[in-house]
């Protein structure tokens, strides 16, 4: 099955149901998939064969959906932009991708020219609305997305193993690496995902994660597969407002990476609401302290199921879960690999590590991604014979179940020792005033590098350097506990929740 055959079976099945909701609109799956066979339509037209690449710019919304499943069905593959990028970052990935259009939402191409400046292989671009001054003295084609009408055309046929997507995402040296997925990955990842969590037609999750993200695209996929609803809400730099469309449109999921947490637990009264539609909440996208974890699980309604996931974007999304009955005994764990998936965690000569030995976990499955886009060297750094090389530091219990100690490159060496950075933000997390931590390693002549912490304090809290510190002594070895600790309102983050490193060295 190819991605966009799961829209053509629901659309078949539940013509009528609504897929989409944002905002006061909602779209059936007949509607959307229409449209995209329209947008398909016009791509064909305009010269769009099975292999191409189409850039996508939109934030989450209609626009987006049809965009996407529009590309998959003229045969092109999806090359996902991140609508909070400027101008500078759109072209380069235009660029790098070879893409020959661009399908989005004027709000995010209203410097379409300087987007699409120099690039000789791009030559349309399909936007919900064209107006007169966009399209005065413009060299590219552009046309309105499901204003195109045109004579008849026959779209492709395309195979499995043919690219669906590129998302981009930040190498080793900082420059953006394009992680390339087949329709094959990407329809083996919804399917594994939907095993777990058990998703029926009468779900729907409240979405505040971007498309354009790894842990975002698999929530439309997976909702659009068994029929589901997607309730779209892009203002969570208001999360209140958030809370009310959970509430209002009924919602049975919500889907955050560990600072959507981290400021619904703070900012809101998230936790202390009756939630008597919300079914579960599932967390990925990074490691969420095990303080916050508890949280949850304690004053969140017994009903509502908390997963703790685990993924990456070179794995289409997923590669394990935490199953909610074994949350507390496992409180820290990513727990177990997702059906489908082998997760091993292996020394640097290849061997396979013993029960509480830390190694880096290697992951291998139908989901793992073709490669990196024009990276052959990179790939092939990661991309081995025992599977995906994960770039994460972990062991394995007893019972089989995992806990990450840290990303490879996020081990601080100080002097002769080796921190774990993820440790001392643990260890500072279980303080209730702090909301968010990031500890790093800082240049240091003397050891290499010296341990130093970026702290967001609970509204109204007053706790000091000392006070912190303190907690610090009494739990981590003196070469863990951070030299200066650094005071700021928020943590900087990508739109998918990263953070970034570089600005927080810059304050």
């Amino acid at each position: 099955m190819t991605v966009h055959a799961m829209l053509s079976e629901t659309a078949g099945r539940l013509p009528d149901a609504i897929a989409l909701t944002h905002g006061e609109s909602s779209w059936s799956y007949g509607r959307i998939e229409s449209d995209a066979e329209a947008l398909a339509a016009a791509l064909v037209r305009r010269g769009v064969r099975p292999g191409d690449r189409m850039g996508l710019l939109a934030e989450n919304g209609l626009d987006y959906v049809v965009g996407f499943f529009g590309i998959l069905k003229a045969g092109a593959c999806a090359v996902a932009l991140n609508h909070a990028n400027k101008v500078r970052s759109h072209n380069h990935l235009l660029r790098d991708s070879g893409a020959v259009g661009l399908v989005g939402r004027l709000a995010q191409c209203r410097k379409l020219p300087e987007i699409v400046a120099d690039l000789p292989d791009l030559r349309f671009a399909a936007l919900d609305s064209v107006p007169d001054a966009l399209r005065a003295g413009s060299a590219l084609d552009l046309f309105g997305i499901g204003d195109d009408a045109g004579a008849p055309v026959e779209l492709p046929r395309v195979t499995a193993d043919a690219l669906a997507l590129i998302l981009y995402t930040s190498g080793s040296t900082g420059k953006p690496r394009g992680v390339t997925l087949s329709h094959a990955n990407l329809v083996a990842n919804t399917r594994q995902i939907l095993d777990y969590l058990e998703l029926t037609q009468q779900d729907s999750v409240c979405c505040v994660l971007p498309f354009h993200y790894s842990f975002g695209n698999s929530l439309l996929l997976t909702h659009f597969k068994c029929g589901g609803r997607v309730v779209v809400d892009n203002r969570f730099a208001f999360p209140a407002k958030v809370l009310d469309t959970l509430a209002s449109e009924r919602c049975t999921g919500f889907s955050g990476v560990p600072s959507h947490y981290a400021i619904l637990d703070a900012r809101t009264d998230f936790l202390d609401r009756p939630h008597e539609d919300l079914r579960y909440v599932t967390q990925a996208g990074g490691a969420m302290s095990p303080a916050l974890t508890r949280r949850l699980r304690e004053r969140l309604p017994a009903h509502v199921k908390v997963y703790v996931m685990y993924g990456q974007t070179e794995a289409s999304a997923r590669l394990s879960w935490l199953p909610p009955d074994r949350l507390e005994e496992k409180l820290g764990s990513i727990g177990l690999p997702i059906p489908g998936v082998s997760l091993t965690v292996r020394r640097p000569d290849g061997s396979e590590c013993g029960t509480g030995e830390t190694g880096e976990i290697v992951a291998s499955g139908p989901n793992i991604m073709q490669g990196y886009w024009n990276e052959p060297e990179e790939t092939a750094e990661v991309l081995k014979a025992d599977g995906l090389h994960t770039g994460d530091l972990a062991y394995k219990d007893p019972d089989g179940f995992i806990f990450i100690v840290d990303r490879v490159k996020n081990m601080i060496k100080s002097g002769a020792n080796r921190v774990s950075s993820k440790q001392v933000e643990e260890t500072i997390l279980e303080l209730p005033e702090i909301v968010e931590a990031c500890v790093l390693g800082v240049p240091d002549e003397l050891v290499g590098e010296a341990v130093e912490a970026w702290l967001v304090r609970r509204d109204g809290s007053t706790i000091d350097e000392q006070a912190i510190q303190r907690h610090c002594q009494k739990n981590l070895a003196l070469f863990k506990i951070p030299r200066a600790l650094h005071f700021i309102d928020a943590i900087p983050k990508t739109p998918s929740g990263k953070v970034v490193k570089k600005a927080l060295l810059e304050t």
